[in-house]
């Protein structure tokens, strides 16, 4: 009876009926030796680097090799994505942008920011085993799938499928933020491992730290503190890379200004980066339409003062196509660090 009530899970969820090592197998098309040998084994098929954050400390990054990041990237395209995450997670989602994330806040008086420190490495075995499992798969295959998705115990900043088990991890701790938020008139989102709650008063921003801070310690995660913030009225307001104002949400004056700076370098040719000026140009017109179209215009102009300059036909106006490609190529780099 349990193994049917499993199976029916499994089919409401549309996910791949997996009860056997061997089922696994046929459903990746790889052997089952090789599907033993990736799973008792995982933990010694990383490549591991490091690299340094502003602080002085660094971030480590663990890139599975090629024969397991194939079944990680089966799992994330057959069983994770088609899991939904909470409806205040905007991060790690195709179609979730840090738009999505910072617009809710629009109008709000005082904002709270806090970071979740060192994300991936906090969320460890047994909670990603209780993803596979609270969705039918059976102890074997769920313990199976934990070991493919893991090193260490613990989530690796570096594999595909690292973000989306993040997210559903943290189903429960959206779920407690936001049952406390709601019915106080408080707006919650996140964003990765940016927790981000507004309201119109401070006291309801100082009473949600207080116990913002007790959940996420519940639930094994930690914040980091020297990265916790409250912005009022008197203070700018920015959430993911994004200034919030009364009415509006936008790239914000220094931004705007950096990337101005760097088209002027294209144009007097101090600089050859034009990949990452278009990038940023692709990025500006997405979350931010009114900033992009005062630098096409600063662009237009220096056309027509360095008429003979490379940049006149390397940097690109946007397109919707052109935000089609570049949304993918963001989605992609999400999963693995924040645009």
């Amino acid at each position: 009876m349990q193994l049917d009530n499993r199976k029916f899970q499994l089919k409401i969820f549309n996910l791949p009926v997996i009860e056997t090592i061997d089922d696994l197998a046929e459903c990746t098309r790889l052997s089952p030796p090789l599907i033993k040998y990736l799973t008792y084994r995982a933990d010694h098929l990383y490549k591991v680097f490091h690299i340094p954050k502003k602080i002085g400390e660094f971030r480590e990054i663990a890139h599975p090799c090629r024969e397991l990041k194939a079944i990680q990237g089966w799992i994330l395209r057959h069983i994770l994505d088609k899991l939904s995450p909470s409806e205040n997670s905007k991060g790690f989602e195709l179609g979730s942008s840090t738009l999505e994330n910072a617009s809710p806040h629009i109008g709000s008086n005082f904002l709270l920011n806090i970071d979740l420190k060192d994300f991936f490495p906090t969320i460890v075995a047994s909670k990603v085993y209780g993803v596979f499992h609270s969705i039918g798969y059976n102890k074997k295959i769920a313990g199976a799938l934990t070991s493919l998705c893991v090193f260490k115990g613990r989530l690796p900043q570096g594999a595909p499928t690292s973000p989306k088990l993040a997210n559903l991890v943290c189903l429960k701790l959206d779920a407690r933020i936001q049952g406390y938020a709601g019915p106080r008139g408080i707006v919650f989102t996140r964003y990765a491992d940016d927790i981000s709650l507004s309201a119109q008063t401070l006291k309801k921003i100082q009473n949600a730290k207080n116990l913002i801070h007790t959940i996420v310690a519940s639930e094994g995660l930690e914040i980091n503190n020297r990265k916790t913030s409250i912005s009022g009225t008197r203070k700018r307001k920015k959430i993911t890379g994004l200034v919030i104002t009364e009415n509006s949400v936008g790239i914000g004056r220094d931004l705007t200004r950096q990337i101005r700076a760097k088209i002027h370098h294209l144009f007097i040719e101090k600089s050859t980066n034009f990949s990452h000026v278009n990038g940023l140009l692709a990025y500006t017109y997405s979350v931010d339409k009114k900033s992009y179209r005062k630098l096409d215009s600063f662009i237009e102009k220096l056309k027509l003062k360095y008429p003979l300059c490379p940049a006149t036909t390397e940097l690109y106006k946007i397109k919707n196509s052109t935000i089609t490609q570049f949304t993918k190529v963001c989605y992609r780099t999400s999963r693995i660090k924040k645009l």
